[in-house]
């Protein structure tokens, strides 16, 4: 029976590396996107339009996965949301848009862990992925956001750093059930992030590595973890930054 690996923000960069890397290894992917793929992008794996904040959505993609035969191997919450004045300053950040992050990140994430928490159990096997960042970590370093057009809102902190602590509290709950939970943490990502060249010589002068990181690279982590080589490896938070934290 082939093994199933569902992707939440799975159209996106980073849902796309992961896509490749484990399509290769022979998984089947199911991609989970609010928006549908435009109709000349070919798209790695097949795809479930879904709102992982809409209960009605979730009933369709558990009725989805019920028809499915096939075993649900993997699950990765990669889903993020920049809404309108997703980069705004602290003093002018409505609540809404705060919600809005949390809402993505922490609901989206939890209804889809919720939904295939009990296939995993009755496999008696599963791995659960969340990708935080460095800053569910460490705090950011403003600096090198100055004159940019871009930032790190509290809201981006605060959702992957619940994440990260999500993936400790079900990695304790459902180790019996050989489920396991871990979460990996980019640093800054040259191939989606929108800050040009100035940026990308900033945040690499900053870090030991001397440059940010590819999707890609991030993807082989995935890769590992979704496997059986990394069988014992639970409750964990990977920093993939470079060397980043260590300064």
């Amino acid at each position: 029976m082939k093994k199933l690996v569902i992707i939440s923000g799975g159209l996106g960069v980073l849902g796309q590396a992961f896509a490749t890397v484990l399509q290769e290894d022979g998984y089947g992917i199911l991609n989970l996107d609010v928006v549908e793929p435009p109709p000349d992008k070919k798209i790695i794996g097949d795809y479930l339009q879904c709102n992982i904040i809409d209960e009605q959505y979730i009933k369709k993609f558990n009725d989805y996965l019920a028809s499915m035969d096939m075993e649900i191997h993997g699950l990765i919450n990669s889903a993020s949301s920049q809404p309108e004045g997703f980069g705004n300053e602290l003093e002018d950040y409505s609540a809404d848009s705060f919600k809005d992050v949390l809402e993505v990140n922490l609901v989206g994430s939890f209804y889809l862990t919720k939904t295939v928490i009990p296939y995993m159990k009755k496999q008696k096997f599963g791995s659960i992925i969340s990708i935080g960042s460095i800053q569910g970590v460490v705090a950011p370093t403003f600096e090198i956001y100055e004159g940019m057009n871009i930032t790190s809102p509290l809201v981006y902190s605060v959702a992957k750093a619940g994440m990260i602590h999500s993936c400790k509290w079900i990695a304790a709950k459902y180790g019996r059930w050989n489920i396991r939970c871990n979460a990996v943490s980019p640093g800054g990502l040259e191939d989606s992030q929108h800050g040009g060249d100035v940026f990308n010589k900033i945040y690499s002068s900053r870090t030991p590595l001397g440059r940010m990181a590819q999707s890609n690279e991030i993807a082989e982590v995935v890769r590992f973890l979704i496997s059986d080589r990394s069988k014992y490896i639970t409750g964990q938070n990977i920093l993939v930054d470079g060397g980043w934290t260590v300064w």
